[in-house]
């Protein structure tokens, strides 16, 4: 079998194990986009490098004997009261290409190479009082059978920019694997003391797989109105806990920001170019949430990820969630 063949099978059985898992419990649908252009970021518009990403995932809290054992395992939770779980299912596409998308004679001779990613994948949480984890695996395929060229091609013709030109070069069909987890972990002592309008956390995981190799690292602080009881906000590489807040009628927003960074072993997308070792990430943003429905828009700023490149690199993002 093929491996674009491979990776079809595997991401339809995904599908499958997520209508049959669902059950009663609290459910909720989230859409994560990014993009550096001004749709999203208008104060600094780019087309390079990680240009656009789309998540669609749904959580729900089924009752089944392996998350049942996943909030036990390790002595989680002992000191912070009942663990809670959740199960997550995602089907996302990420486009990735080198600087002057549309004006290939200015592009630089080291850069990054056109690349589409589609994946799907399933993810289990559980959360206590002052901790989450995240453990993820995450399946899909690079190369022409992800669309990347196509979907790049179809948003530039409704938009009016500029035809993109370089999709026959881009990275060939392969399958890929990830493995992420994620620790969020409340900060309560001293002058990180919660309060109703204010609280933060440390974060620290790693990914481990065919396409990415890293470590990564931060902490997020909000200050706001009515902080709701989660570890949010969430973002495309790391949804947001699903095990804790139900819908209410208290109105939160409030603002955050999140200083962190990587330590990167190896990226397929930066294959060919001379790495940066460390990454540095500072992300800026604000959420609202009412009952069932929850916004976020954050801009996101990275270092240099690798010596060959000119310019950083930013991007903005718009989270949607709707709790059942």
């Amino acid at each position: 079998m093929r491996k674009d063949g491979v990776g079809i099978a595997i991401l339809t059985g995904i599908i499958c194990v997520a209508t049959t898992c669902i059950t009663s419990g609290a459910e909720t649908f989230t859409l994560y986009m990014e993009n550096d252009g001004t749709f999203i970021k208008p104060l600094y518009r780019t087309d390079r490098h990680y240009t656009d990403g789309v998540k669609l995932a749904f959580t729900n809290q089924p009752d089944v004997n392996f998350l049942k054992d996943y909030s036990q395992w390790n002595g989680f939770g002992q000191n912070d009261g009942q663990v809670t779980t959740a199960l997550g299912y995602f089907f996302g596409q990420n486009l990735y290409t080198p600087d002057y998308v549309a004006e290939p004679s200015l592009r630089a001779k080291h850069d990054m190479v056109f690349a589409g990613w589609m994946y799907g994948g399933i993810f289990a949480q559980r959360a206590a009082d002052n901790q989450m984890e995240h453990l993820e695996l995450n399946l899909g395929m690079i190369g022409p059978i992800a669309n990347g060229g196509e979907i790049q091609s179809f948003i530039h013709d409704h938009i009016g920019a500029a035809e993109p030109e370089g999709w026959g070069g881009q990275l060939g069909d392969e399958f890929e694997a990830d493995v992420t987890w994620l620790r969020r972990q409340r900060i309560d002592e001293r002058y990180f003391t919660r309060t109703e309008n204010f609280d933060s956390h440390l974060e620290y995981g790693a990914t481990v797989g065919t396409l990415h190799r890293n470590a990564n690292g931060g902490i997020v602080f909000r200050y706001g109105l009515h902080l709701p009881n989660d570890f949010g906000p969430g973002r495309l590489e790391a949804p947001a806990s699903a095990c804790i807040e139900k819908p209410t009628d208290v109105q939160t927003a409030y603002l955050f920001t999140r200083i962190g960074g990587k330590l990167v072993q190896y990226d397929r997308f930066l294959s060919g170019l001379d790495t940066e070792p460390a990454v540095g990430v500072l992300q800026m943003g604000m959420a609202y949430r009412y009952k069932s429905f929850e916004a976020s828009y954050s801009e996101t700023f990275l270092t240099r990820e690798y010596k060959e490149q000119g310019n950083t690199d930013s991007y903005g993002a718009i989270n949607m969630t709707y709790r059942f």
